[in-house]
């Protein structure tokens, strides 16, 4: 029996199976290799770097006009002025209130030191003094002691002068405050010739009337 000889087949004679063409690019449900994610109606999906952006073609640049820009320039200008009237107007406040303070303590000092001098011979212009700087019910208390004071003061010849006085602001605004006075007040009576120093420590309420400081209460702390 003769068997006819059989053909050996190349690899690249194979057959191989009919497959339809693939588009270029991935392969039809890889996403791999691209960030966009495209919708059913081919529309890159928002969020994605790579997005196309639509609708930059034509688009005008905005700029300010002339007129605009003078407006913008008069507003800043305008909150300017606002800022540096209200940091004025504070500064100037804060100086009015230490300027207060200063002629307050200046004088509470020397209503102590005019309440604290006293001499027989000059009593009636030495109270003036003290009247002319007070006020309120201490301008009262004041001056109904002077009928019972001043006869006491010429028969014992007493003299008191203030050798030194020393203030401190309790507390103060522009109308009214504390002030603590301490005085030292060499004294001589008719029984005492020689000088005795006598310590006092005063504490005076005081309050604005008109342009001058004038003492309402007056108190001996100790």
């Amino acid at each position: 029996m003769t068997m006819a000889p059989t053909r050996s087949t190349s690899p690249a004679e194979t057959e191989l199976p009919n497959r339809s063409p693939q588009p270029d690019g991935p392969a039809a449900g890889d996403t791999r290799g691209s960030s966009d994610t495209v919708d059913e109606r081919g529309t890159a999906a928002p969020g994605h770097d790579d997005a196309p952006r639509a609708g930059l073609r034509g688009v005008r640049t905005w700029r300010p006009t002339p007129r605009l820009l003078w407006a913008l320039a008069a507003v800043l200008l305008l909150a300017a002025v606002a800022v540096a009237a209200t940091l004025g107007r504070s500064a100037w406040q804060a100086q009015r209130a230490a300027d207060a303070r200063d002629t307050a303590l200046a004088a509470g000092r020397q209503i102590a030191v005019n309440f604290v001098t006293m001499n027989a011979s000059t009593f009636d212009a030495d109270t003036k003094r003290v009247l002319a700087d007070s006020t309120g019910s201490f301008q009262k208390e004041y001056s109904a002691t002077l009928a019972q004071l001043k006869p006491v003061v010429t028969a014992n010849k007493t003299v008191s002068t203030v050798e030194r006085a020393e203030a401190s602001l309790v507390s103060g605004d522009a109308d009214s405050a504390k002030v603590i006075v301490g005085v030292v007040a060499p004294t001589t009576n008719a029984s005492t010739p020689k000088a005795e120093k006598k310590t006092y420590r005063l504490r005076l309420d005081l309050v604005k009337v008109g342009d001058s400081w004038k003492v309402s209460s007056l108190d001996f702390v100790s």
